[in-house]
């Protein structure tokens, strides 16, 4: 331990200078790149068009047979063109669609306002909830919805799952860093190119990565959708020679931190650049793009290593913009932009639209690039497109997926949050920055705790860190850990069981007196004793109370006639409205409309 402090004395020295021990708040913690970006106006006003378009009838052809793709003549094309189309997704579709005779499913209105708010919220709405957003057209409620803080939080755990966050990995600081920088990409204040660029030389990527043709792999894995060829891997490998895995002892913390460093490569023994080894330190693929750093008063010798590193933490902007280079590389390829719309395209849809009607594609990435690499546009195309809000109920699917809505299965988180924010049932929760909080605990410093006591995990009346929601979560694939897998979805008997068993501890139905479970109060109507006794009208009263909080719509003709047949069953002995409540809870929150959207 002490040859690993006095390693980086210097490096504490100058921090110590710069920012005191007793200023440090929770809010500093984040340091990193992603800081010296974005911190200007957003990059356009984020008042998108092609939010509400007149979406045309299909044309009156003989639709094509599904075992064919659809054949787009010069009448088609005619009629696309003509049909005044301002989404980028519907002009893409629109050859595929209704020009071929194709008609869409028609939306519902409730079904479509509850996938947005899973969507873009991370949460199924109520019904009076789901009633006053979805109003004024499906352009202003997306609008509505992608300006608030929850936009945010669902787009930085989705960020967290794809990096693979895991304060065990990489650095806390770097994290927080990365999570900043998230938020100012989907607050409109940095284009998706800068975004990369930045990544691809954050130390929540190279220090995860330990070889630099691993992080090169994961680098074009992430931007473009596929792996390098080994040529490709061998030549961008050489832009990432310099990064080195090491640790740095944080001073406010009182936390040993895995970190990220530079070590000084292709240098002769005066510390200057060694011309007959600096290719080993340059690109040739996509043009010659040099990265060699000569050492000054920052760097420290690592005994490990036997030469001079350079924490990551003391580098310059102008240091860490040469650093970027492997990103604004892989930024110049056309690739790069259709897979940043295709991840999109995934992520509201659950499927490769791209794959199977390219032109929706082709016509995302010009609209992307119109909108100054804004990545808030294509979400509001998506989520404001005709293969977005549409049925995904009814007849049986054809063999043409974009002629019917999506249907997906809700993650962990959505599952559970919205159990308990529907029925006032009061739990812990998880924070994506800190898949291992027992570190911070366990540090004994008072700023680690300070920094775990303004996160999103909670500490028990004993001091540990409550663990009842990730358990949960992590049973069925969420909360992750990120060490060495990340979240899963799955349907299986052990998720059913551990469902089953929330739902039943959450609603009561045995009325089991130790069993808390959620209050009473609200899985009635207001005002409504939990005593009185039931009849045919008050179970159909009670039914559409709950349909209407815990699954986000009023009930139908035929669940209103099945409540008014249980509500008499019920009356038969003598029930209470309490005794039909819990049970009917049970009934609604372990079905699959709370599973699947």
């Amino acid at each position: 331990m002490a040859v690993r402090r006095s390693l980086f004395l210097p490096v504490l020295a100058m921090l110590a200078a710069c920012q005191p021990t007793y200023s440090f708040e929770p809010e500093q913690v984040a340091s990193g790149p992603g800081g010296m970006v974005g911190n200007g106006e957003p990059l356009t006003p984020g008042n998108f068009p092609g939010g509400d378009d007149l979406l045309p009838a299909a044309r009156d052809v003989p639709p094509p047979a599904d075992s064919r793709p659809p054949d787009c003549g010069a009448d088609c094309v005619a009629y696309c063109n003509g049909a005044g189309l301002q989404n980028p997704v519907n002009r893409g579709l629109c050859r595929s669609l209704w020009g071929v005779g194709l008609p869409h499913r028609p939306i519902q209105q409730a079904e479509a306002c509850r996938r947005l708010f899973v969507d873009m919220v991370g949460r199924v709405p109520t019904a009076d909830e789901a009633e006053a957003t979805c109003s004024g057209g499906w352009g202003a409620t997306v609008k509505k919805l992608m300006d608030g803080d929850e936009f945010i939080l669902v787009q930085q755990r989705r960020t967290a799952d794809r990096f693979l966050y895991s304060n065990e990995v990489t650095s806390l600081q770097a994290i927080y860093d990365m999570d900043r920088l998230v938020e100012k990409l989907y607050r409109g204040k940095v284009p998706y190119d800068l975004f990369a660029a930045v990544v691809s030389a954050h130390p929540v990527l190279t220090r995860r990565y330990a070889d630099p043709g691993d992080k090169a792999e994961a680098l074009f894995t992430h931007f473009l959708g596929r792996p390098p060829f080994e040529h490709e891997r061998a030549d961008m490998a050489r832009l990432y020679k310099l990064w080195h895995s090491g640790y740095y002892d944080h001073p406010q913390l009182g936390m040993r931190l895995p970190d990220a460093f530079i070590r000084f490569r292709c240098l002769d023994d005066a510390g200057n650049v060694d011309e007959s080894a600096k290719g080993e330190c340059a690109s040739v693929l996509w043009g010659y793009n040099e990265l060699i750093f000569t050492p000054d008063l920052r760097a420290a010798t690592d005994p490990s290593l036997r030469e001079l590193t350079l924490w990551s933490g003391l580098l310059s902007p102008e240091e860490w913009s040469k650093l970027q280079t492997p990103g604004r590389v892989l930024a110049r390829d056309l690739a790069f932009w259709e897979r940043a719309v295709d991840d999109v395209l995934v992520q509201y849809l659950g499927y490769d639209l791209s794959a199977r009607v390219p032109e929706v594609r082709q016509e995302l990435v010009r609209w992307l690039l119109e909108n100054d690499g804004d990545i808030r546009s294509v979400h509001y195309a998506v989520a404001t497109s005709v293969a977005y809000l549409q049925s995904a109920e009814g007849a049986s699917p054809s063999a043409y997926r974009w002629t019917y809505g999506p249907l997906k299965q809700v993650d962990a988180e959505v599952w559970i949050d919205s159990m308990a924010r529907n029925t006032g049932y009061e739990l812990p929760g998880c924070d994506h920055r800190i898949s291992q909080p027992e570190d911070l605990l366990e540090s004994g410093s008072i700023a680690a705790y300070r920094v775990l006591e303004t996160s999103r995990w909670k500490i028990d009346d004993e001091g540990e860190v409550d663990e009842r929601y990730s358990e949960l979560a992590r049973t069925l694939g969420g909360c992750p850990e990120n060490v060495t897998g990340g979240r899963f979805r799955v349907v299986s008997i052990l998720t059913t069981a551990t469902q089953l068993s929330f739902v039943q501890s959450l609603c009561n139905p045995t009325l089991d007196p130790e069993t808390k479970g959620a209050a009473v109060e609200k899985l009635l109507p207001e005002g409504m004793s939990p005593s009185r006794a039931v009849n045919a009208a008050l179970a159909e009263e009670i039914a559409t109370h709950q349909y209407r909080v815990l699954i986000g719509r009023s009930p139908d003709a035929a669940e209103r006639a099945e409540a008014r047949e249980a509500g008499t069953e019920c009356a038969r002995t003598l029930c209470s409205a309490e005794e039909f409540a819990r049970p009917y809870c049970f009934v609604l929150l372990s079905s699959a409309e709370r599973v699947f959207y």
